[in-house]
């Protein structure tokens, strides 16, 4: 094992970062490649854990074809359940690393955003780190204007949720973040359809965050999402 070669994570990785797939066998194997890629030379360690529910396509079989050549890889899949946020918690809570971190399976998010949001927690002291598209640097790619309406008024009701100290992250929907473990407790968690932010938010205990800006990217694969 060497500090370059992420996909040689010891026992206890430095992050663990959690896909939520369903009927991603276009997208997934270039994810994972791609994300194991971004921390290669970065001296930190990486945990990828793949959670299907069940997809009538060959998403988990793709998965499964690379456990060899990614030993840092793990695939769940779920029968009889279905969900992105509880898939998200099904993740983490099989999860070895020191940082806890989610991410979209459909290539939205640029591949190198958890190795930044990594980064960002070491360099800063954040015990949360939020991928943010309003944030300097963020923004979306290709959307159209009441699209970004529509985006821009479920990020403030969203944040009538948040406590008062957290009431300066930008980004209150996001699918993109990562978390020191221990900060949120995963027993706890009752997370309901997409997003998981609010509820980690709300239910854990951090005392400093920080965002990174990103730009979202529309899917140009498939076009299933998880309920």
């Amino acid at each position: 094992m060497t500090q370059n070669d992420p996909s040689s994570a010891p026992t206890a990785a430095d992050v663990s970062v959690v896909f939520p797939a369903y009927n991603e066998s276009k997208n997934i194997a270039e994810l994972i490649r791609r994300v194991n890629d971004s921390f290669i030379g970065s001296g930190a360690t990486l945990e990828m854990i793949v959670v299907d529910d069940d997809s009538p396509d060959d998403t988990a079989a793709v998965v499964e074809s690379l456990k060899g050549k990614y030993p840092n890889l793990k695939l769940l899949v779920r029968k009889g359940e279905r969900g992105l946020a509880t898939a998200v918690v099904r993740g983490w809570e099989t999860a070895s690393g020191k940082y806890l971190a989610v991410m979209d399976s459909d290539l939205q998010h640029p591949p190198d955003i958890i190795l930044r949001l990594y980064g960002a927690a070491v360099e800063r002291g954040a015990d949360m780190v939020v991928a943010s598209r309003k944030a300097e640097g963020g923004g979306v790619s290709n959307w159209a204007f009441h699209r970004i309406i529509i985006s821009n008024v479920a990020n403030w009701i969203a944040k009538i949720f948040l406590p008062v100290s957290l009431f300066r992250i930008s980004d209150t929907t996001t699918g993109c973040f990562l978390f020191e473990r221990g900060r949120a407790d995963l027993q706890k968690l009752s997370p309901h359809g997409f997003k998981i932010f609010l509820e980690v938010l709300v239910r854990g205990k951090f005392s400093e965050t920080a965002e990174v800006g990103y730009v979202f990217n529309e899917r140009s694969r498939g076009s299933s999402k998880m309920t």
